[in-house]
């Protein structure tokens, strides 16, 4: 039951890292960040995800759409 508790919670902080990492994009790009981006992030593997997040304050909107390919 603690496996299950703990694989629960990991997915509840993976979704909620991705939401603020959709947030931030958002704030930085406007219009330019639509909501097919936000749904390929939601998706995104975790090595993606990582990518963003290293590169959250300098990353292109065409560098984003090129990762989210």
């Amino acid at each position: 039951m603690a496996k299950i508790g703990a694989s629960l919670f990991e997915e509840g902080m993976e979704k909620g890292e991705r939401e603020v990492i959709i947030e931030i994009l958002n704030q930085r790009f406007g219009e330019d960040f639509d909501k097919r981006l936000e749904e390929k992030i939601r998706k995104a593997n975790e090595e993606t995800i990582n990518k963003i997040k290293k590169n959250i304050l300098s990353i292109t909107i065409e560098e984003l759409k090129e990762l989210l390919k």
